[in-house]
């Protein structure tokens, strides 16, 4: 399967948040910035996913700045996986990405992984400098293991990296029926892309420390969420057989 096409792309970042009243606005501006340098046709899909307190008034002020922003509320927070559910409906453009609010990843790079877009199909951020974060707390090494480990182990796909930025063609995302909720959405995408044949680029990067508020993907309910999620789709997948699996290629990031 070849979905590549001719460059320049249009851009769809997705995004969600929970409380970051602190982080939202320079969220918006420094993404506006970044993608404007690499496109001249992209839009930004931002959810508040429950927020208590101004995160969103402050991005009803963001769109009325920002025509190519679109945001949305959920009444009660639904976690990443509904976030990026609700983020498909208003796709409209070629290359999906996503960041979160706090911004791990440093969008000033995007040059590094737009330029792959013309030979590969699917571009996937390979976190560097993991072991300094990762065991910061109990949730911390389960949410690591679960989201690496268990991961590879499960569903046989050699990429370094699940839990991270992946650039993905809307043409095949669209057609997805997603059998996750939780934050394992986003590793059901490229997990999807490698059991349909496609071709995987892994790009290295720095994941960036978040500069304020308060961090929520290691939270109790979050990761039991996930390894629902995971043991879910394994069966489905793996052993029921819901899903034709044509194995991709992943190229590692020291290669071409």
């Amino acid at each position: 399967m070849n979905l590549r096409g001719t460059p320049p792309y249009s851009f769809s970042l997705w995004s969600w948040g929970l409380n970051e009243e602190s982080l939202v606005e320079k969220f918006v501006t420094t993404s506006v910035d970044h993608l404007s340098q690499v496109a001249d046709d992209f839009e930004i899909i931002l959810i508040d996913d429950g927020s208590s307190d101004r995160t969103w008034q402050i991005m009803q002020e963001c769109a009325k700045k920002y025509p190519y922003l679109k945001i949305v509320r959920h009444e009660k927070n639904l976690q990443p996986g509904w976030c990026m559910h609700t983020c498909r409906t208003y796709t409209t453009k070629q290359i999906v990405f996503w960041n979160t609010v706090d911004m791990f990843f440093d969008s000033s790079k995007l040059p590094e992984f737009v330029k792959y877009l013309d030979r590969y199909d699917v571009v996937q951020g390979v976190r560097t400098g993991r072991k300094s974060n990762t065991y910061k707390s109990f949730y911390r090494r389960m949410n690591s293991i679960i989201n690496y480990q268990l991961i590879r182990f499960l569903f046989k796909v050699p990429l370094q990296d699940f839990q991270n930025v992946t650039f993905l063609r809307w043409d095949f995302l669209k057609h997805i029926h997603f059998d996750s909720h939780s934050s394992f959405t986003n590793p059901e995408c490229v997990i999807r892309a490698y059991y349909s044949g496609l071709k995987i680029k892994e790009v290295a990067m720095e994941h960036k420390d978040r500069e304020s508020g308060k961090a929520k993907g290691g939270r109790p309910s979050t990761v039991l969420a996930a390894v629902v999620d995971i043991l879910k789709c394994w069966f489905l997948w793996r052993v029921v057989g819901k899903i034709t699996i044509t194995e991709g290629e992943v190229i590692p990031c020291d290669q071409e």
